[in-house]
């Protein structure tokens, strides 16, 4: 396997997307690309269930991108899900397309999906000295975002996609002036809110990914667009649709495929209003977008420039916890991971992925204290699940939260269903990294070995220790007592 060879997914409303990159002395170069109009948007069902047929059409394309991914590591590897997986109800689902993919999913929120698409696009933009707005209308949502260089000023999204503007607005697939004045307005009370919240002054406004390069390119087809994308060459293609007043008719005109005229109307209206809410007098268009971000994100993790490392620091700032105490927590809970050993005296290796959830966890266990001290675990579970964490999916967070909530006092085991195993491990090494650092004071702490089994935890200290550590001692038989109700033995 290449270790300089990437592959990022998209698993979008209204299309997956697959791209293979490449990594060549700084340079990112796309060596292959697979897209298939899935729609999973349309065969989103009320109640969040999918319909069959799109079901087997999503798996049966997850299923080529694994053949795809055969020869690339798994670490450089990525998919992403966005709005309709984020609606979806249906967890065998997700199981199942994991399982046709052969990796992960990630669940990512709107805000996180605006941070991808932004981090993508100012990479490849060439703007200097002026902020930066892009915009990218997807099948269930559109990204707003504001920013300057590498860095986002204001990010939204909101819930207006091509997908599910198409099935209120346009479901048979006429194109009427009365639909299509309707969907304006809709659209428009939707965006309103965004003329308040994304302060932009002499903006340079930039569309990303596949409905506004597609839009751009049936304005050129018909001699509308120049160089950038006006209001006026909006207005005047909207006309020509009605005109048209079918999608099947647009696809003959325009020779576009069934499935690419079916939204474009919906998209169309999107990219209209936002023109006429934000003021937007002319919009260049890029073939950048949410897989490129995806892939800039991914090789800073592979570098050891994880931005989720800032999210955090960033969060705890915000909120004003402790973090001194965080930092000794976190140096506890990682040198207690160290000391792990199996019943016969073997070290226990922790992977990767379970020391950076250890140590995230350690950091942001008190920020539950800016609510209140009284059950501030959960207070602060609570804000990590529904905060928007720039660089985590919705997995991340929940995992996340799982620790913190059962990181004092009762822990439940249910908490812990289908999660990773060692998921309840560094849960239990928080625990007792949180009782060595009660006195919120550097200090440095005992020379322990830890014993591991499925469902006993033994720590041996040095002779005389816990003599000297009384209130230490109590804490520890809290602690057996509360482990006791999940089944879980803890003695030393």
């Amino acid at each position: 396997m290449k270790d300089h060879i990437y592959a990022v997914i998209d698993l979008g409303s209204n299309s997956f997307h697959m791209a293979v990159m490449q990594e060549d002395n700084g340079r990112i170069l796309v060596v292959d690309r697979i897209k298939e109009m899935v729609q999973l948007g349309y065969g989103l069902l009320e109640g969040g269930g999918i319909d069959p047929m799109v079901r087997e059409r999503a798996l049966h394309c997850l299923r080529k991108f694994r053949e795809r991914l055969a020869n690339i590591a798994p670490q450089n590897c990525r998919a992403v899900g966005t709005l309709t997986l984020r609606k979806m109800k249906d967890p065998t689902f997700i199981k199942e397309a994991q399982e046709a993919l052969g990796m992960p999913i990630d669940i990512i929120s709107g805000r996180e999906e605006a941070r991808l698409i932004y981090l993508g696009v100012s990479q490849y933009a060439n703007i200097v000295d002026r902020d930066l707005f892009v915009m990218d209308i997807g099948g269930g949502s559109t990204e707003f975002i504001l920013g300057r260089e590498n860095t986002i000023k204001e990010a939204y999204s909101r819930d207006v996609g091509c997908v599910n503007m198409t099935r209120k607005f346009f479901p048979n697939g006429e194109v009427s002036q009365g639909a299509y004045d309707q969907a304006l307005m809709f659209v428009e009370s939707e965006l309103q809110s965004l003329r308040y919240l994304i302060p932009y002054q002499d903006a340079c406004f930039i569309g990303a990914s596949g409905t506004i390069r597609t839009i751009g390119e049936l304005l050129s087809y018909i001699g509308l667009q120049d160089e950038f994308i006006t209001g006026e060459a909006l207005k005047r293609l909207a006309r020509k649709f009605i005109d048209l007043g079918s999608n099947k008719k647009i696809a003959k005109f325009f020779d576009l495929s069934d499935l690419r005229a079916d939204v474009m109307p919906a998209g169309l209206v999107i990219l209209q209003s936002a023109f006429k809410v934000l003021s937007i007098k002319e919009l260049s268009v890029t073939n950048v977008a949410l897989r490129e971000g995806m892939l800039f994100d991914l090789l800073g993790r592979v570098h050891q420039k994880d931005r989720r490392d800032e999210t955090i620091s960033s969060l705890i700032t915000r909120i004003g916890a402790d973090e001194g105490q965080a930092r000794r927590v976190a140096i506890t809970s990682l040198k207690l991971a160290k000391m792990l050993k199996d019943p016969d005296g073997n070290k226990i290796q922790l992977e990767d992925d379970a020391l950076r959830y250890l140590k995230w966890a350690s950091y942001l266990h008190e920020i539950g204290l800016s609510i209140s001290h009284h059950r501030q675990y959960k207070h602060a579970a609570y804000l990590v699940e529904h905060a928007d964490l720039d660089g985590f999916s919705k997995q991340d967070q929940k995992i996340l939260a799982t620790i913190i909530y059962n990181h004092q006092r009762k822990i439940d085991l249910d908490d812990f269903k289908g999660m990773p195993e060692y998921v309840l491990l560094i849960t239990l090494l928080l625990r007792v990294s949180v009782l060595f650092n009660r006195g919120r004071y550097l200090q440095e702490s005992p020379d322990v070995e830890i014993f591991l089994t499925d469902h006993e935890i033994k720590l041996r200290f040095e002779k005389g220790w816990l003599r000297d550590h009384p209130l230490f001692k109590e804490d520890l038989h809290s602690e057996q007592k509360f482990l006791h109700q999940a089944g879980i033995a803890l003695n030393w």
